[in-house]
């Protein structure tokens, strides 16, 4: 990205007045800069280069957030400007670890201008940061303005499969008058044809397919899973788990693959405890997939461990009220009998947390309350108890307890997310502590940038204290994750 500002060309008397501007910003810190540029941008609030300029030096001042709503503000006004679709794209890899979203702006690049060679070197160092081969760093200054292209020979038109190719030049020759062989297929019809034989129950032809693409692509971790996924259905267990096993190896941060592969090792393999390894490293990723919850629950479950498969079924209904899977799940798991010799003296936190959530579900709040009470004055650690007693008291309308037990469970938890989101919402909604509220939601976005959730509720938020700009950089980001977010887009429509 580029760390200096520099002068568009002089050709209007908008671009003469922003190159003597500039001039004047050489020498000055970069608070100053931003300031007079944001009072030439009140004048010009449509110049895209002032907003491109300002996103440099709002990183600079150490105000990522800021500068990453006028790169893509930049990017909006001029879409074909390369200089600044790459100044947003090393943004989003160096600073925001984004590199699916910075690959795809300099694959686009590249559609329209296959000779940009800086296009090109940025892509292979991407590729190689995605694989961990690499570290990315500080892209080299890249000037604002690129010089007019200067027209080229024409090259000859060459194909390329979805993996890019050296291809030597060669000079024309005249046709041959003989029969064309059959053109090979593409790596994309071929991916294609092998899903359309899956989805018609053909697996042993999707097999050969999937194979002759490996063939391709020996690192492809998509088409280990795909063919991890024919292979069981084709009864070959032994395959579909080497291949499982090959899918999350080259793509370990997957949860598709990981849950195929848990899965398995659950149902067909025995391998409970491997399972419960995976869902629970899935679990920590994402606290909030439901899914991931109710699984965990069913495995626990099925291991005769009924306590934790109550608080993981719990858990999802905490995030989504109305699952009725989650429910069900959750009344039998309470319903279970367990087995006691005798009394211990001094019941466990699991015991005593599960017969609170007992009374949750049938919505008898008091007797759970005092369950909790009793799980926390026993076990203070306890952090799922303090963050369900903190649920409780709010419920009953005692706030500040609600406060005090939240508190405690991100003091036990500091890095599980419900935790950290129930505090921060009952900061905002109930304390007016916007600022304490904010700095969490931040630290969450820092660690899961693509969290929908967490997008939404900072715009809420900076929007409630008047920082509108910031709320519509958080919306906007939700919607390029998830463009079909109704309560993102009418949050971005709202926003003033």
């Amino acid at each position: 990205m580029s760390n200096l500002l520099a002068s568009p060309q002089s050709s209007s008397p908008v671009t003469s007045d922003y190159d003597r501007l500039v001039a004047s910003l050489q020498n000055l810190d970069p608070g100053e800069g931003i300031r007079l540029l944001k009072q030439f941008m009140q004048v010009y609030p449509s110049f895209a280069q002032g907003h491109n300029d300002l996103g440099v030096l709002y990183l600079q001042a150490g105000n990522p957030t800021l500068a990453l709503a006028h790169h893509e503000k930049a990017n909006r006004l001029q879409p074909d400007n390369s200089t600044f679709r790459k100044n947003l794209a090393d943004f989003y890899a160096v600073e925001l670890g984004w590199l699916d979203d910075a690959v795809d702006i300099y694959l686009d690049i590249l559609k329209r201008n296959p000779r940009d060679t800086e296009a090109l070197i940025a892509l292979g160092r991407l590729g190689c940061a995605m694989e961990g081969s690499v570290a990315l760093e500080q892209p080299s200054v890249r000037p604002a303005i690129e010089a007019a292209v200067v027209p080229q020979p024409a090259a000859v038109a060459v194909h390329v499969e979805s993996q890019p190719a050296c291809v030597a030049s060669q000079s024309w020759q005249p046709p041959v008058q003989a029969a064309a062989p059959a053109p090979r297929k593409s790596f994309d019809e071929l991916y294609r044809e092998a899903a359309e034989l899956a989805g018609e129950g053909h697996f042993g032809e999707a097999r050969g397919v999937l194979e002759e693409l490996l063939g391709r692509q020996p690192g492809n971790a998509v088409l280990y899973n795909d063919l991890g996924v024919v292979c069981y259905n084709l009864g070959d267990v032994p395959a579909a788990r080497a291949n499982y096993e090959k899918a999350t190896a080259l793509n370990p941060g997957n949860a598709v693959f990981a849950r195929n592969l848990a899965d398995l090792y659950f149902a067909e393999l025995g391998r409970g405890d491997d399972a419960i390894r995976i869902y629970l490293d899935l679990h920590r990723k994402n606290p909030r997939d439901v899914e991931v919850l109710i699984n965990l629950g069913h495995i626990c479950a099925a291991v005769d461990r009924p306590a934790e498969a109550a608080s993981f079924y719990r858990r999802a209904l905490e995030i989504e009220p109305w699952s009725g899977d989650a429910r069900q799940a959750l009344a039998a798991a309470v319903e279970q009998p367990i087995q006691q010799p005798a009394p211990s003296p001094r019941r466990t936190a699991e015991d005593i947390h599960a017969e609170a959530l007992g009374y949750s579900a049938a919505n008898r709040l008091h007797e759970a309350h005092a369950l909790l009470e009793e799980l926390v004055h026993q076990y203070p650690d306890h952090a799922v108890g303090q963050n369900d007693l903190g649920v409780l008291r709010y419920q009953l309308g005692d706030v500040r307890g609600a406060a005090q037990a939240y508190e405690q469970a991100v003091k036990a938890q500091p890095c599980n997310s419900t935790f950290r989101k129930n505090l921060a919402d009952l900061y905002f909604v109930e304390l007016g502590r916007a600022d304490d509220a904010i700095r969490i939601y931040l630290e969450m976005f820092a660690e899961q940038p693509r969290d929908v959730g967490i997008l939404l509720s900072l715009g809420q938020i900076c929007v409630a204290v008047g920082r509108p700009e910031e709320a519509k950089s958080f919306f906007r980001r939700a919607l390029e994750i998830e463009p079909w977010n109704a309560e993102a887009r009418e949050a971005l429509l709202g926003a003033k």
